[in-house]
């Protein structure tokens, strides 16, 4: 394998010959064209003179021995040539598709990572040797779990990703890789948030020979992100102080001009919505902003769901809600599992405008805790299902049942329960309600 960019497929300058030169993994045949059919060739004159001078020894007829010789050799002379014709383009076919892939796989501004069944990486392209920070390709082709050490390739919130979660791995196993964020470390100290995908390459039978991952730099864009946060963290503190200044001085004129009243209610009555609108987006950004701020201790979700369901049936008299559960301890920041339920529920009952039942549960099963709320409201159109979970998204936007909001709930729900170790989905059905879902794992027995 070279180790110089200038010699690799894709470089400027790079010749046909050069494309040819193909590691270890990627050769189909231990010995050139010619030397297959030399060996051939060799192999059966041996074989047909050999055989030949027994049948002499034994007939004892000369001529025709010699005749049959001639013969037999000039076969192998000509399957021979046939012989190298078809090995030779299959060969110049197989070169020729293994330099376009190189060519492919070098242009691509991606980093890219091949590993083989052993679990070593066998090439990179010239953008992971820039992503990384190395001097030359060679130092990346190391074994993947050594790779991992070396570069700390984490999770956001900074835990390692277990070996056997790497993408690759779990690729050559067979199994299916979505996307995922991570983090490493660059040669130069420098942290790189990266986006990773990896895909098996599969060979006749379906086994596995190869997986590649695709390493994409996504740390400009998770940069805008922050600074979007930290901006909007920042307005919307600066949007309480007049906000408070405006309820305050309605509930004084309220107590002083008595005929104004109603106006003053709705003016306060405004005020408290744009309150939970701006601590919503608070609470959004600091979620974002204070990566490691979960305090985890041990409670039972089923407790969790009755106490806040409780507390939010007083405001929805129209709607029968309920609550059912099982004992389900979790280690997890009760607070932050409170919020994802109420806003949950809170979907449930504001999408549900006539009323009807709403009903919430916690089970307790495959090692997980898992709580649901189920309505009989509006529904999602399949349209719009895809990106419930966006942020600033809003299924109901621009219909006749947009209750306005920011967009913001399910996203930031969608994050703390990803932050335990946990997932959220849900189904909808357009005119009979939707049900949501989140699960965490359960807490292992002594945990405190």
């Amino acid at each position: 394998m070279t180790s110089g960019p200038s010699q690799r497929a894709g470089a400027p300058g790079a010749t046909l010959p050069e494309l040819s030169r193909t590691p270890r993994w990627r050769r189909r045949l231990p010995w050139s064209p010619g030397r297959i059919v030399g060996a051939y060739a060799l192999v059966a004159s041996l074989w047909i003179g050999l055989s030949d001078r027994v049948v002499e020894a034994v007939v004892g007829d000369h001529a025709r021995t010699a005749l049959q010789t001639a013969k037999g050799i000039g076969f192998v002379l000509v399957t021979s040539a046939l012989l190298y014709a078809l090995i030779h383009r299959r060969e110049h076919g197989l070169r020729l598709r293994g330099a376009e892939i190189r060519a492919t796989i070098e242009s691509m501004a991606d980093a890219v990572l091949v590993v083989d069944t052993r679990a070593q990486i066998v090439e990179v392209n010239k953008a992971a040797a820039e992503l990384l920070r190395v001097g030359a390709r060679t130092e990346l082709l190391l074994p993947l779990q050594e790779w991992g050490r070396r570069f700390q390739l984490r999770y956001l919130d900074g835990s390692p990703v277990p070996y056997e979660r790497f993408a690759t791995v779990r690729a050559l196993s067979g199994e299916r890789v979505p996307a995922y964020d991570g983090i490493v470390r660059a040669a130069d100290g420098r942290d790189v948030f990266l986006s990773v995908t990896a895909a098996p390459v599969l060979v006749s039978g379906g086994r596995t020979e190869l997986a590649v991952a695709v390493l994409r730099d996504v740390s400009a864009a998770r940069r805008l992100d922050e600074l979007r946060d930290e901006f909007l963290s920042t307005a919307a503190h600066e949007f309480k102080t007049p906000l408070a200044v405006i309820k305050a001085y309605a509930q004084l004129l309220q107590k002083r001009e008595p005929a104004e009243a109603q106006a003053l209610v709705v003016i306060q009555r405004q005020v408290d919505r744009l309150n939970r609108l701006v601590q919503h987006l608070l609470d959004t950004t600091r979620l974002r902003l204070d990566v490691r701020d979960e305090r985890l201790h041990r409670f039972d979700l089923g407790a969790l769901a009755d106490e806040v369901v409780g507390r939010m049936r007083g405001s929805a008299p129209a709607h029968d809600i309920t609550v059912s559960s099982v004992p389900a301890p979790v280690r997890a920041d009760r607070e932050r599992l409170a919020r994802v339920i109420t806003s949950l529920v809170d979907n449930a009952i504001r999408f549900s405008p006539r009323g009807g039942p709403v009903a919430a549960r916690v089970e307790a099963r495959d090692g997980a805790a898992v709580f649901s709320v189920e309505d009989r409201g509006l529904g999602i159109a399949p349209e719009r299902q895809a990106r419930i979970f966006e942020r600033y998204y809003r299924a109901h936007a621009g219909t006749p049942q947009d209750y306005g909001g920011l967009g913001l709930g399910l996203d930031m729900s969608r994050e703390i329960v990803a932050r335990h170790g946990g997932r959220m989905w849900f189904e909808s059905t357009p005119g009979h309600g939707s049900t949501f879902h989140f699960s965490v794992p359960l807490a292992d027995e002594g945990a405190p």
